[in-house]
């Protein structure tokens, strides 16, 4: 049993509503279809969700480099004034069926000109392989290697942001399975304790005036 003083609370997020699933047809005219950023929508579950984390006492944020999760955690850390480090651990996973090549990102430097929270001294623990497998269990060791890394960092209360595959890796890497663990777009799930003691604070949409009326991972 860990002591009080080893206790952490860690809160897990999928990014918001995403420009391609709500316009139809931007993929075709895009310059980076591959990489679409938040909707409307989804700037506003990103804001509603940074006024919820505001007083939770986050000391940092960990996001995907994919455009839509950067935008989702820089949204929450004008909130919460929180570092943004981006990990790709955290990224969605890169099956061959939805990335005909290795998807190219938007490097930290340039986002920060935009997104200012983001810590351009940190260095990714992980690069996930490409192509990946969900199904062979690919996407699972790479996010409990994220895991075991994100561990290591002093931090006391922390939010990871990811997609909808990379949501349940990381679950199943911290706790073993995925039960709780909301999938919505800018669902939140949050647990305290410490490794092999996590107990679960919240899981849901609750803090959201915005929900979809179907659940789409891609």
């Amino acid at each position: 049993m860990a002591s009080t003083n080893d206790q952490r609370t860690i809160w897990l997020a999928r990014h918001g509503m995403r420009q391609d699933f709500e316009q139809e047809g931007w993929c075709e005219t895009a310059d980076r279809p591959h990489d679409p950023p938040l909707s409307d929508n989804g700037r506003t579950q990103a804001g509603e969700t940074g006024r919820f984390l505001k007083d939770k006492g986050l000391d940092r944020i960990y996001t995907s480099p994919f455009l839509r999760t950067v935008e989702t955690s820089a949204i929450i850390a004008a909130h919460c004034n929180a570092p943004v480090f981006i990990e790709h651990g955290l990224g969605e996973v890169q099956k061959a069926e939805w990335f005909p090549r290795a998807p190219d990102f938007i490097s930290p430097d340039v986002l920060k000109k935009r997104f200012p929270h983001i810590d351009t001294s940190y260095r990714s623990r992980v690069m996930p392989a490409f192509p990946e497998s969900e199904e062979d269990g690919e996407l699972d060791a790479r996010c409990r290697q994220t895991v075991a890394g994100l561990l290591e960092d002093g931090w006391r209360c922390t939010l990871w942001v990811g997609h909808g595959a990379s949501v349940g890796g990381m679950a199943r890497g911290l706790t073993g399975d995925v039960e709780g663990v909301s999938f919505q777009m800018c669902g939140l799930t949050g647990w305290t304790g410490a490794p092999g003691n996590w107990r679960q604070i919240y899981g849901g949409t609750e803090h959201l005036s915005i929900t979809e009326e179907t659940l789409r991972f891609h």
